[in-house]
């Protein structure tokens, strides 16, 4: 512990300041005088004497303990335990050091600690970031028994933390009801080749799918159920580019949607027995995350993404689509997350998207902006007004007119506002599997 020195409390302040009222009311008379004086030195004695009796930092004992990963953009509890082994009831006041990208208004407090006691803290911080953070110390005031001086010193608690995207909040994203959300039933529609069943027949299925042999065997007819394909190949590809740098009214980027709309359909893969991927790039490839199956697959996508940054530069999708083809020659799903309000980006886009779909399936998930859509709507009230107005409506026609030309080219696009990303990515999954389209 960093103990410093000794600080007069606001009761002794009081009291200095009362003596001194009483020598101006007094007007400098010299007998008043000198008994200001001496009750000023009376003071400034018991100030001392109880900065001496206050606790030593070798009196208290402190931790804090937090679940990591944090998760963005969502409360995280903080628990502090401080333990005196003091004789005595000490009264104290603490204040933690929570990094400052976290909302917190509840890290700094007072306590009663009786002879021996521990008190348990705790306080809820949000995460504005990804990344690593960094935790302060934690910073402690305790009282003499007079309550006219106080000691302060510093517990070094001070610690780097990973906040992660909310993962809990995704996993409940990539259940099943996330999957059907917004989406017509595919009931029926089903063209997986993988063999699941057989089961009885019922009034209604495929004459083509009856299975002559079970049936002569059983003396019924009996069909065959088929199931989408696993350990097919997923990569996500993240724009970590000036497209998704973009602050939104929720105070999250668009590549912060992007990110829990990835993990999300990770996490939906994995379900799927399928073998999620990923490239991050941004000028240059950033990271790789090779394909592979099974739920530990989730941990380095995790880790990769958590720590993904935008950049104010332009993103080298052909770098990106390089990387990719260098790794991947069977047929996978491909889903670039990038923006489309950008005419001559869009045409490179294009351009690679185009030549990539030729072995591959490929998904763009344009991360839209809801403020944009609603400036184009809003009834101009002014002359700055009617400006905006036709600027979002040409940066919209722009973004139409981009997703027209990819879909014209045999590419798959999802241009969508930031907070319907991941419902939108995961229903077109849901739709390339049920189909059997890989």
């Amino acid at each position: 512990m960093r103990s410093r020195l000794p600080v007069p409390t606001p009761r002794a302040a009081l009291l200095l300041a009362a003596g001194a009222l009483l020598a101006l009311a007094g007007m400098g008379g010299p007998a008043l005088g000198w008994t200001v004086l001496a009750l000023d030195a009376a003071v400034l004695g018991l100030v001392l004497a109880d900065a001496a009796l206050a606790p030593a930092p070798g009196s208290l004992r402190a931790s804090r303990r937090v679940r990591e990963p944090l998760s963005a953009f969502a409360p995280n509890r903080v628990d502090l335990a401080v333990e005196s082994a003091s004789p005595r009831r000490l009264r104290l006041d603490w204040a933690d050091a929570p990094p400052a990208s976290f909302d917190s208004a509840a890290h700094r407090g007072r306590i009663d600690l009786p002879p021996g006691g521990v008190a348990r803290l705790s306080y809820e911080a949000v995460p504005r970031a990804r990344g690593a953070a960094e935790f302060g110390d934690l910073h402690l005031r305790a009282r003499g028994p007079l309550g006219l001086a106080a000691r302060q010193w510093t517990v070094p608690l001070a610690a780097t933390v990973k906040v992660y995207p909310d993962l809990r909040g995704l996993a409940r994203l990539a259940g099943a009801a996330a999957l059907e959300a917004g989406r017509p039933s595919l009931r029926g529609l089903r063209e997986g080749r993988e063999f699941a069943s057989l089961r009885p027949y019922q009034p209604g299925d495929d004459f083509r799918s009856i299975d002559w042999k079970a049936t002569a065997r059983r003396g019924a007819p009996v069909v065959r159920e088929w199931q989408p394909e696993r350990n097919q190949t997923l990569w996500l590809l993240l724009d970590c580019g000036r497209h998704l740098s973009a602050r939104l009214a929720d105070g999250r980027t668009k590549l912060d949607h992007a990110v829990d709309a990835a993990l999300s359909l990770a996490r939906a893969a994995v379900s799927r027995g399928d073998r999620p991927g990923a490239v991050l790039f941004a000028a240059g490839i950033d990271r790789v995350v090779p394909p592979g199956a099974g739920r530990t697959r989730l941990g380095p996508l995790a880790e990769a993404l958590h720590a993904a940054q935008a950049r104010v530069e332009e993103a080298d999708y052909g770098a990106a689509f390089d990387a990719l083809d260098a790794r991947q020659r069977r047929r996978a799903l491909v889903v670039v997350f990038t923006d489309l309000a950008d005419p001559e980006t869009s045409a490179l886009l294009l351009a690679r998207a185009a030549q990539l779909r030729l072995r591959h399936l490929v998904l763009v998930a344009a991360v839209a902006d809801s403020e944009i859509a609603d400036a184009a709507r809003a009834e101009p009230r002014d002359q700055d007004g009617a400006y905006q107005r036709v600027a979002a409506e040409r940066i919209l026609d722009e973004r139409d007119a981009a997703a027209r030309r990819l879909t014209a080219a045999g590419v798959r696009v999802e241009s969508v506002p930031a907070r319907d990303l991941a419902a939108a990515v995961l229903g077109r999954y849901r739709e390339v599997k049920d189909r059997g389209e890989l």
